[in-house]
């Protein structure tokens, strides 16, 4: 997997810092349309929280399909933060 430019890490903590997208909580970068052990775009990202990214309710526990149709797809989530 290749490593984030600088300004895609820098992105990556404005992202943090916006909070996660479902409930503003505390939150990481989760990289989008990947599959298991897949190679991460550094650019589709969106941040989650540990709840919504790998807790109970994550997209990882969940999965994708699932976890899409009760929260909205990953790429309106991009969107939602392509100005972050």
């Amino acid at each position: 997997m290749s490593q984030p430019t600088k300004e895609q890490r820098l992105r990556h903590i404005r992202l943090h810092f916006y909070g996660c997208v479902l409930c503003k909580g505390h939150a990481s970068v989760h990289h989008a349309e990947t599959g298991m052990g897949g190679r991460k775009d550094h650019d589709k990202v969106f941040p989650l929280c540990f709840y919504h990214h790998q807790g109970e309710e994550g997209i990882h526990t969940l999965g994708r399909k699932v976890w899409q149709e009760k929260y909205g797809s990953e790429q309106h989530w991009m969107e939602i933060v392509s100005h972050v």
